[in-house]
């Protein structure tokens, strides 16, 4: 077992997101955490007081690369490189959408991500109100766009009852076709049109 002195929050965390990559964020614990770093969970806790704690550790650990924008560009290519950068991030980690959603942003590097999303809008000319809400939309997006379930192969049942939906029956095809990045790509193009429009 290793002693309180030989942790820290750097050790702690590094090893929490790896935990987070292998088990998913439902396994996630302070308990699991302290056998693969050798430690008891009373020593744990030294240094991390609950698992809420933690998971903000892992978040904010996930979320440390700051995003590159050229503020050169138009707002709407600087919007949508930032989301292409969120949603690049978020896939690096499993469950990384789930535990941002559970989770509110406290630290300097998520704040940071938000900090930029509203620098951009607000340098555009959208107004306070317009930008709280439109950061949220943004976010929202790009946390769907990565937990979009897998596509499955209809039963004939299925089919057969599509008959009585033309419309639907029609679309099959571009739904079997469409991936998770077609659906974020196409996302991005209707958010940015009607912020323009918007503006």
């Amino acid at each position: 077992m290793a002693r309180k002195g030989s942790l820290d929050l750097a050790k702690i965390t590094e090893a929490a997101v790896e935990l987070l990559d292998e088990t998913g964020l439902a396994e996630l614990s302070t308990r699991r955490l302290a056998a693969k770093l050798g430690v008891s969970s009373p020593t744990l806790y030294w240094h991390v007081k609950d698992k809420a704690e933690l998971l903000d550790l892992v978040a904010e650990a996930i979320c440390a690369d700051a995003f590159e924008i050229d503020r050169e560009l138009p707002w709407r290519e600087q919007l949508a490189s930032g989301l292409r950068q969120f949603r690049a991030l978020l896939l690096s980690h499993r469950d990384a959408a789930a535990l941002l959603r559970e989770r509110p942003p406290t630290g300097p590097h998520r704040l940071g991500h938000i900090e930029t999303t509203a620098r951009i809008l607000l340098e555009a000319g959208f107004s306070e109100e317009d930008t709280a809400g439109i950061s949220r939309l943004l976010t929202a997006h790009v946390l769907a766009s990565v937990e979009t379930l897998p596509a499955r192969k209809p039963d004939e049942g299925f089919l057969a009852r599509l008959a009585a939906y033309p419309h639907v029956s029609r679309l099959g095809p571009a739904f079997a076709a469409q991936s998770g990045e077609d659906l974020f790509e196409l996302g991005v193009d209707v958010i940015l049109d009607g912020l323009e429009a918007r503006l």
